[in-house]
């Protein structure tokens, strides 16, 4: 299978270094010169919890050439800001039976690509792998969770298959479910986003000693809860005391730093739109307040606003 992932962060490398070791043959796409030359001259890195260092021989590029075929699967694992502008440089390799799919925090990616893409099997999916960044190309997987991804439209499973089997392997579980299924699982991810990331951005603590932060733990499940109401006006009834639970057990295990606290220490944009942004969307769909998630995404941001003024 041809695979191309289009961003090679922490997740979109992952992804690639997982269809890469299944024997696939995959290509990395990235805005990043200095991430592509890295990547070319010595390599992806990964290193895993059991102490082992991977380094992928992976060729990366800021744009594709037609001249290479057609690819069976795209794969976007760019912020959620970027998705439009991430769809120019690999359109060349998209054909008709390309499928596209999206692991990308947050909701609304999923539109962007159906609008460009309309006739394409566009694929939605979740992944709660945790990785911390040690260098340019340089990553440390410092939490395994299984991955789960389903068709955005219709029930037939055949193409969603096809792709979870281009990453699954005994270390990189990938699951397929149903549309409906998927949806849901995509909301039990987004509540915890909504809840966490942008806590720990405005906190700038670490997942490991945010835990031991009481009052910080109590504000990120009242934004968890907050948002399961959302969810269920929806129509995806989410039990929030299993949700809390879950995102204290993260907490717990997975170690490492939220995503969103590293765009902020980078001074980095944000995907808080597509986050605590889009909760105030389906909130004001319904016509509820939604206070913390718009406390939240004001203040982020307001932060973000900082950063140009330091500039």
């Amino acid at each position: 299978m041809r695979v191309t992932v289009v961003g090679a962060g922490q997740m979109g490398s992952l992804y690639g270094a997982a269809a890469h070791e299944n024997g696939h043959e995959v290509r990395l796409v990235d805005a990043s010169q200095a991430i592509v030359d890295v990547i070319n001259d010595i390599g992806l890195t990964i290193d895993r919890r059991d102490g082992r260092r991977d380094v992928y021989r992976i060729p990366a590029m800021g744009q594709t050439s037609g001249d290479s075929g057609i690819d069976d699967l795209v794969l976007f694992m760019v912020k959620g800001w970027a998705t439009r502008a991430a769809v120019q440089p690999v359109e060349k390799i998209v054909g008709e039976t390309t499928a596209i799919l999206t692991l990308q925090n947050g909701l609304g990616n999923e539109e962007t690509l159906r609008e460009l893409f309309p006739k394409n099997d566009v694929l939605i999916g979740l992944s709660v792998h945790t990785v911390t960044t040690l260098g340019v190309a340089h990553y440390e997987h410092t939490g395994v969770r299984d991955t789960y991804l389903g068709p955005a439209r219709g029930d037939d499973l055949d193409v969603a298959r096809r792709a979870a089997a281009a990453f699954n392997g005994p270390d990189f579980p990938c699951h397929v479910l149903p549309e409906r299924e998927i949806r849901r699982e995509q909301w039990a991810k987004f509540v915890l986003n909504c809840g966490s990331l942008p806590s720990l951005a405005l906190t700038r603590l670490p997942t490991d000693a945010a835990k031991d932060q009481g009052d910080v733990v109590d504000l990120i499940d009242s934004l968890t809860r907050e948002t399961c109401e959302i969810a269920r006006a929806e129509g995806f009834e989410l039990d929030a005391d299993e949700r809390v639970a879950f995102q204290h057990e993260l907490f717990r295990t997975a170690g490492g730093r939220a995503s969103m606290l590293g765009d902020v220490l980078m001074k980095r944009r944000t995907e808080i739109d597509s986050i605590n942004g889009a909760a105030i969307r389906f909130a004001d769909r319904h016509g509820l307040a939604a206070p913390l998630n718009r406390a939240m995404y004001a203040l982020v941001k307001g932060l973000e606003a900082s950063f140009e003024l330091e500039e």
